[in-house]
């Protein structure tokens, strides 16, 4: 099983699949962050108090899910997901080479003439006497650690911004709302208020017109 798994991670289409996961829903979060407060202000058939207040909610809900998101969810899981493996493929040599995801990920991005002295850099410094060259660390081990991240960081994002970063996010928001002056209270005494003006402006011409 474990192998079958291995065979998945390891393979270019999983591997073009799942890269950058943690960058694409941070894009996506952020251009959230713009687009549906903006889309808020927008609409002409809400009253300006409701506007501001729904739209800065909104406005911090995304920010703070982002912040929880890129700070907490993804390193957690990264690193989580990359002991694990570290652990379970103990003798595989990309894992021995790499202590973090992020050692990895640099390596992974540099060109092939760089790998090859990084390589060899890495097998200099071994304490442990472990060589380290494109035979054991080829291609397909490349594939497999870069597997093994992004589906790391796939699932911090589903459980993250699905469960952790709702209810913590949500915590956040109406205690920051209340120190910039927001707060549901304020907002619907706001709206009673104009209501009651509008209707009392409506009888001042009621009675004027008489």
């Amino acid at each position: 099983m474990i192998e079958g798994i291995q065979n998945i991670l390891a393979s270019p289409t999983f591997y073009n699949i799942t890269e950058s996961t943690a960058a694409q829903m941070s894009i996506k979060t952020g251009l959230n962050s713009i687009g549906r407060p903006g889309f808020i202000l927008m609409d002409k058939k809400i009253d300006p108090h409701t506007k501001r207040f729904s739209a800065t909610k909104e406005f911090l809900y995304q920010m703070l899910s982002l912040a929880l998101y890129m700070a907490v969810i993804i390193p957690v899981f990264k690193n989580g997901g990359f002991k694990l493996a570290q652990k379970l493929y103990k003798d595989d040599a990309v894992f021995k080479a790499f202590k973090t995801p992020e050692q990895f990920t640099k390596f992974h991005k540099l060109t092939e003439e760089e790998k090859l002295a990084k390589l060899k850099e890495l097998s200099d410094l071994s304490k442990t006497g472990d060589k380290f060259t494109r035979e054991n660390i080829n291609l397909e081990s490349e594939y497999f650690a870069n597997g093994v991240i992004e589906t790391s960081s796939l699932i911090g994002t589903v459980t993250g911004l699905a469960v952790v970063a709702p209810l913590t996010a949500a915590k956040l928001i109406h205690p920051i709302m209340k120190f910039l002056g927001f707060n549901k209270q304020n907002n619907e005494s706001d709206n009673n208020t104009d209501n009651n003006n509008k209707n009392n402006n409506n009888i001042d011409e009621k009675t004027a017109s008489k």
